[in-house]
């Protein structure tokens, strides 16, 4: 009877992880306290976004706060060149930052495939993130060179 259940678990797990596109995850440490929310807006979309993000900003800030640049390149966009440079200097310019609660915010959205966060950190220093989705529906971080629109 274990087997009849096991299996059947095992299956759908692997299954889950082959169909889930998304190639980053939270890491255990270090841990971050980041809420995500959309802006007020008339627009449905905009929600959607801010729950479509959700885990790519908080791995953002996770990124930021552990200071390794490569690991913060991985979540920049694949089409971007630059990434570890521009990586390494968010870090010098915002992982100070980021010892406390962050509260990130999305825009409404202009173009279904781009967005706009800001995020506050909880010693009121504030950044702007541009994100852009691929053809997968896979969202990245705009990190170094290249075109927003064009994966």
């Amino acid at each position: 009877m274990a087997v009849a259940v096991a299996v059947p678990a095992a299956v759908a797990a692997i299954w889950w992880l082959l169909l889930d596109p998304v190639p980053y995850v939270l890491h255990k440490t270090p841990t971050v306290t980041v809420t995500v929310h959309a802006e007020k807006s008339k627009y449905p979309d905009t929600q959607q976004t801010a729950d479509d993000l959700d885990l790519l900003v908080k791995v953002y800030v996770q990124r930021l706060q552990s200071g390794d640049a490569s690991d913060l390149a991985r979540i920049g966009a694949p089409w971007h060149t630059g990434r570890q440079r521009a990586a390494r200097e968010l870090i010098d310019r915002y992982g100070a930052h980021v010892g406390g609660p962050v509260e990130a915010i999305v825009q409404e959205p202009v173009v279904p495939y781009l967005a706009t966060v800001e995020l506050h950190f909880g010693d009121g220093q504030q950044q702007t993130l541009h994100l852009s989705r691929d053809h997968d529906d896979v969202w990245w971080l705009q990190l170094g060179e290249g075109d927003p629109k064009a994966p």
